[in-house]
C-alpha cells in the first residue's frame, strides 16, 4: 500500500494511544487530543514507549512531546515536513521511511534575518564590550545582560537546529536526510554517523543572472499569488550557518578563538557515537568505506561571531559533493593518524575568508566620516591563530582519493590543498588558487588543474604524475621539491615527478598610459635539493597577452639549486646553469636524476642555427670613434663544450659618417638583422626548435681594436 493510499484512508485506523499500547502489524494516527476545553494538545509520553513490531504511524496532524522515550521496532513512519516530535522526546529504535527530515525534531529552515541579525548584534555587543579597553565601566557591567538576553531569544526563538538535524540522522540510522531549502542556523557541531547521507536543495542560479517567469500556482511558500520573497526563496538553496554561543570571546593557547563547536568544526562525519568493544575509539565503524555522504548544502559563517570556523571533520571514508563553504578558515580536513579510502570530493567550492583570521593584537583605530561628524571607534582585532590551515587538509594513510572539479579560492590561509600518506590519488579539473602540498604521497595524478595567482606546489618524498596543468607564474618558483630527511645523503631518489605538458604562464601587464610590461615574477620555475628523479616533457614557460588570449610565445623552464650545509638554517641558493643554458630543449624533454644529474639523447647535426644581415643606418648615435669596421657573426650551442656554428661574415662599413640624407644630419650606425633557417624558428637539423647564443664581433679596419659581444 502506497503511502497516498493510506492517507486516503486516514479516518479508518485507530489513534495512536500510548496508554493502549500497540498490536503487532497494525497502523496508528497520530492527530491531536482535544482537551476538556476544546482546545488541541499533543500525545504525551513521559515514560518508556516500545510500539509493536512492523507497525506504522502516521502523523496527521498530531505531535508526541513529554520527556519520554519512544522505541521503533521496524516501524513505518508517514508524515509531513513539520514538527512531530516534542524537544525532549527520545526517539530510538528502527524506524522505516524513505528519507528522515529534521523538521520532525523542530528544525527551522524559515529564520528571518530580524532574528538573525538581532542574535548577531546582541553577541557582538557582548563580545566587544569585554574586549574594548576604552569602553566605559557603566558599559562593561552590561554584559552578562547582553549575554543573556541573546541567548533567550536563541531558545525561545529556536533557532539552533543542530540537535533536530542530529536526531534525525540519528533516526534514520543509514540513509538520506534531507534539509528542504532555507537558512538553518546550528549552535554546535552536527555529527553525521556512517552511512547517512545528509542532504540539501540546490538553488536556481538561473535567478541571480536573468530574469525568468517564475511558476504559476503552487508556490512553495503557499497561497495563489507570487510572495515578494519568492525570487529570493528559489535563489537561496539550502544554507546551514554556524552561530557561537562562547561569549564573551575568548582563546587557546596557542591564540585560536574558542568556539561552542567542537574543535571549532560544524560537521563531524563517522564520529565514534556508539562506541562498542569492536570499534575503533575515534570512528564509529572500523575503516569505513565511502558511504558517507554530505551533498548540495551551502555552508556560510557569521565570520565576526565564529572566527577560525573550520568545515567536515572526516574521519573514515566520505563523498561530500555540491558543497560550498563562505568564511570558513578550512572546508574538509582528515586525521594524520587513521586508515581511510575513499575519499572523494566533486564541485565544491571554497571561498576566501577575507578576516576570518585577523593578524596582530592590536586595537585598531576606524575613523567613519558621516554627513554631520567623524565617529571614531576602537576595535580590537582577534589573537594570530597560529595553526597551519589548508582548505582542503586530506592527510593519513590511504587509497583511492578523488579531488574533481573544486574551486578554492585565495585567502588568508596557509593553501589551499595539503595531502599526506595518499596512495594511490586523482586530483583533475580544479581551479585550485592558493598553495599544494604533497608529503609521502605514491601514486598521484594531479592533471587539467587551473592554478593562479602564483602558488606554489611543495612535494617532499612522492611520486607525482602533473599533466596538462596551467600555472600561473608568481614570485616564487612554481614547484618546491626537497626531502629534509635526506640531506645529507649521495644519489638518494626522495621524489619521482613528471612533468608532462604543462603551461606555466606570466602574463603582460598594462600600465596607466597602455604601455605593456612584465610584473614581478621569479625568474625560476623550479626550486629542489636535488633529492629526485624529475621527467620533463614539453613543459614551457608562456609568455601571453593581458587576457591569457591570442599568441602564445614559449621558453624554456629554469631551475635553482638548494644547496644545503650542515649547521646552516637556510640553504644556498644557485642557478642550475647545467640545465638553464640548454633549458629550451631540455624543456621538450630530459631527465633529471638525483645530485643533479642531466640525463638526455639529444644529438646536434646542423649548428647553423641562425642566418644574419647587416646595413647602415641613419639616424643612430654613434659612441665610438668613426671610421670603417668588420662584422662577423657566431651562433654558440653549448658554451662549456664550445659548440657553434662556423662564422658568418656581415661585411664591412663605415660607421659614424654623415648619412647619404644630409638632412637629418645624424650620425650614422649599424642594423643587424638576424633571422632563422626555417620559417618555424630555430632548428637543430632534427626538426627541433633549439635557442642559441648569438656573438657578434667587430673589428676596426686600420685600427688595434677588437671586440665581441653577446646579444
Amino acid at each position: 500500500m502506497t503511502a497516498n493510499e493510506i492517507l486516503a484512508d486516514i479516518e479508518n485506523y485507530e489513534k495512536f494511544d500510548p496508554v493502549k499500547g500497540t498490536v503487532e502489524g497494525k497502523t496508528y494516527v497520530v492527530v491531536p487530543t482535544t482537551t476538556e476545553t476544546g482546545k488541541n494538545s499533543d500525545v504525551v509520553i513521559n515514560g518508556h514507549i516500545t510500539l509493536a513490531h512492523n507497525t506504522t504511524l502516521i502523523f496527521a496532524g498530531g505531535k508526541i512531546s513529554g520527556t519520554g522515550t519512544l522505541t521503533g521496532d521496524n516501524t513505518r513512519l508517514i508524515a509531513p515536513i513539520t514538527q512531530i516530535f516534542g524537544e525532549d522526546i527520545t526517539v530510538d529504535g528502527i524506524w522505516v521511511m524513505d528519507r528522515a527530515y529534521p523538521q520532525w525534531f523542530g528544525a527551522r529552515n524559515d529564520i528571518s534575518n530580524n532574528e538573525f541579525w538581532h542574535l548577531r548584534v546582541a553577541c557582538e555587543a557582548a563580545k566587544s564590550t569585554e574586549e574594548n579597553p576604552l569602553t566605559p565601566a557603566a558599559e562593561k557591567d552590561n554584559i552578562e545582560e547582553a549575554r543573556n538576553a541573546a541567548l533567550k531569544n536563541l531558545k525561545a526563538w529556536k533557532v539552533d537546529s543542530s540537535d533536530a538535524i542530529n536526531k534525525a540522522m540519528k533516526l534514520k540510522h543509514a540513509g538520506e536526510v534531507f534539509l528542504p531549502k532555507g537558512e538553518y542556523a546550528i549552535c554546535k557541531t552536527l555529527k553525521v554517523p556512517y552511512g547517512i547521507v545528509l542532504r540539501g536543495e540546490l538553488a536556481d542560479y538561473r535567478l541571480n543572472s536573468s530574469n525568468i517567469q517564475l511558476p504559476i500556482g503552487d508556490y512553495p511558500l503557499g497561497g495563489d499569488t507570487t510572495p515578494d520573497d519568492l525570487s529570493s526563496y528559489y535563489k537561496l538553496g539550502t544554507v546551514i550557518r554556524p552561530l557561537n554561543t562562547n561569549y564573551p570571546l575568548t582563546v587557546d593557547s596557542d591564540g585560536t578563538p574558542i568556539t561552542s563547536f567542537d574543535n571549532n568544526f560544524a560537521v563531524v562525519i563517522n564520529p565514534n557515537i556508539h562506541p562498542n568493544e569492536n570499534h575503533n575509539e575515534a570512528w564509529e565503524q572500523e575503516f569505513p568505506s565511502a558511504f558517507t555522504t554530505i551533498r548540495d548544502i551551502q555552508f556560510i559563517n557569521f565570520w565576526t561571531e565564529t572566527p577560525s570556523m573550520r568545515g567536515i571533520y572526516a574521519i573514515g571514508g566520505m563523498k561530500i559533493e555540491n558543497v560550498s563553504w563562505s568564511q570558513f578558515v578550512q572546508a574538509v580536513a582528515t586525521p594524520d593518524d587513521m586508515y581511510c579510502d575513499g575519499k572523494t570530493i566533486i564541485n565544491c567550492q571554497f571561498n576566501a575568508p577575507t578576516g576570518c583570521i585577523f593578524y596582530g593584537s592590536i586595537f585598531h583605530k576606524l575613523i567613519i566620516q558621516t554627513e554631520t561628524e567623524k565617529i571614531e571607534k576602537i576595535i580590537k582585532r582577534f589573537v594570530i591563530d597560529k595553526k597551519e590551515y589548508y582548505a582542503f587538509d586530506l592527510s593519513g594513510l590511504g587509497d583511492n582519493l578523488y579531488f574533481h572539479h573544486n574551486h578554492l579560492g585565495m585567502g588568508e590561509i596557509t593553501g589551499g590543498l595539503k595531502l599526506r600518506s595518499s596512495n594511490g590519488a586523482q586530483i583533475s579539473c580544479n581551479i585550485i588558487n592558493d598553495n599544494i602540498a604533497f608529503y609521502n604521497c605514491k601514486g598521484i595524478s594531479f592533471s587539467a588543474n587551473h592554478c593562479e595567482d602564483g602558488i606554489q606546489v611543495k612535494i617532499s618524498n612522492s611520486q607525482i604524475d602533473f599533466s596538462g596543468n596551467y600555472f600561473h607564474k608568481g614570485k616564487k618558483p612554481t614547484f618546491l621539491i626537497r626531502d629534509d630527511y635526506a640531506r645529507g645523503s649521495i644519489n638518494v631518489q626522495s621524489s619521482t615527478i613528471a612533468l608532462q605538458n604543462n603551461s606555466l604562464v606570466f602574463l603582460d601587464h598594462e600600465d596607466e598610459s597602455s604601455k605593456l610590461y612584465i610584473g614581478n615574477i621569479s625568474p625560476y620555475d623550479i626550486q629542489t635539493d636535488g633529492y629526485l628523479s624529475l621527467s620533463i616533457q614539453n613543459t614551457y614557460r608562456y609568455r601571453t597577452p593581458r587576457n591569457a588570449g591570442g599568441n602564445i610565445h614559449p621558453c624554456g623552464i629554469t631551475i635553482l639549486k638548494e644547496i644545503w650545509t650542515e649547521g646552516v638554517a637556510e640553504p644556498e641558493l644557485i642557478p642550475f646553469t647545467e640545465f638553464n643554458d640548454l633549458s629550451y630543449l631540455l624543456s621538450g624533454n630530459s631527465l633529471i636524476k638525483p645530485n643533479f644529474h642531466i640525463v638526455h639523447n639529444h644529438v646536434v647535426n646542423n649548428t647553423q642555427f641562425f642566418r644574419g644581415a647587416a646595413m647602415a643606418n641613419n639616424n643612430i648615435v654613434w659612441f665610438l670613434e668613426k671610421g670603417a669596421y668588420h662584422y662577423r657573426m657566431q651562433t654558440i650551442w653549448d658554451k662549456k663544450r664550445l659548440i657553434g656554428s662556423s662564422t658568418l661574415t656581415l661585411g664591412n662599413f663605415n660607421l659614424g659618417e654623415i648619412g647619404s640624407n644630409t638632412n637629418t644630419g645624424k650620425p650614422q650606425g649599424l642594423l643587424l638583422n638576424i633571422g632563422t633557417n626555417s620559417y618555424d624558428g630555430p632548428s637543430d637539423g632534427n626538426g627541433n626548435q633549439v635557442w642559441g647564443v648569438i656573438r657578434s664581433g667587430f673589428l676596426r679596419v686600420g685600427g688595434n681594436e677588437a671586440k665581441s659581444v653577446y646579444l
